[in-house]
């Protein structure tokens, strides 16, 4: 997925290298195998990412033979990511799990590693160009993209327009929630209309689409920064038509759980990060260790409203701010 930095989320230090190591006893002549193994975060500023790390982590803790670097840059930009592809790569890692901020721009660094040896794992993005990739571990997004269209329709009555963010090139996790959303309501949901918000994430795209579109009562958002400015520009709105708009948005921030709870938002699909970290260092060590990996891991998803947040089996599932 697309996951924007907020400042309603706390940056950690997620660039600083962590390391797992298991103490030997005093009599050892030489050291266990060790797998060098380095996750690449999407961006260091998001509590996907934060989710992410401290599933990893706890994966490297628990399987014990695992030396895990956690790296990323601050922002979402594949400019940024780059070179830290290209240092993880000169590190001597032998596995690289990533969640790339780019299916093109990072296809040559990731093949350069391959190239080398390196065994290469996409977690929650990946590359357009996978044939060298030894796994891809993902929400299945198309999936969750219609259960989030499903719901939206239930809050707007099966009729009215829902507002939507256009598809952009590069990010293949957004590109299929959204496909997965449309391809939904214009299957099963022929009286709700769609419209699109410009590609702004401040609010001006929003209140430019709230002009040009009177008749919105839905809002499909995919990433925390872009429902957090969502429910600012809705607060703008005369009464009439604020009480009238549902929103249902991606990714279980505690900033956005918060928004939910205070009912600015109805709904959120949370996906599993933690899980995905764990997975990522799990078959990393598979892979290297010369053991058969599926190409494709899909993870779940797990609807949050106002009525089950409260509730442990759910609120389990909001994102971290700190591995602590």
């Amino acid at each position: 997925m697309r996951h924007f930095s907020t400042a309603a989320t706390r940056s950690v230090a997620l660039g600083t290298l962590v390391l797992l190591t298991a103490a030997q006893p005093a009599q050892a002549q030489t050291a266990p195998k060790k797998y060098k193994i380095a996750l690449i975060l999407g961006t260091t500023t998001d509590n996907f990412y934060t989710s992410m790390q401290c599933g990893a982590v706890e994966a490297a803790r628990r399987l014990g033979d695992v030396e895990l670097t956690v790296q990323g840059a601050p922002r979402w930009d594949a400019t940024l990511q780059t070179p830290v592809v290209n240092a993880v790569t000169a590190s001597g890692a032998q596995a690289i799990a990533i969640a790339v901020n780019d299916g093109r721009a990072l296809f040559a660094p990731l093949k350069a590693a391959h190239d080398k040896g390196i065994k290469i794992i996409g977690v929650d993005t990946r590359l357009l160009d996978s044939s060298f990739v030894v796994s891809n571990i993902s929400s299945d997004n198309r999936a969750l993209g219609a259960e989030a269209a499903r719901t939206l329709a239930k809050l707007m009555g099966e009729k009215g327009t829902a507002l939507i963010p256009p598809i952009t090139p590069g990010i293949t996790t957004v590109a299929d929630r959204i496909q997965g959303f449309i391809d939904e309501m214009r299957a099963n949901h022929k009286n709700i209309k769609i419209a699109y918000k410009g590609a702004s994430e401040d609010a001006s795209a929003f209140s430019a689409a709230f002009a040009a579109n009177p008749d919105i009562t839905g809002m499909f958002l995919i990433a925390n920064n872009e429902a957090l400015v969502a429910a600012g520009a809705i607060r703008q709105l005369p009464a009439e038509r604020r009480d009238k708009i549902s929103v249902v948005s991606f990714d279980a921030a505690p900033a956005l759980v918060a928004a939910l709870k205070s009912n600015q938002i109805q709904a959120i699909v949370a996906q599993k990060p933690a899980q995905m970290g764990a997975l990522a260092v799990e078959t990393a060590r598979k892979a290297l260790m010369g053991q058969a990996v599926a190409k494709s891991i899909p993870t779940g998803g797990v609807g949050l409203t106002r009525m089950n947040i409260g509730q442990p089996a759910f609120a389990q599932y909001v994102y971290k701010s700190s591995c602590k």
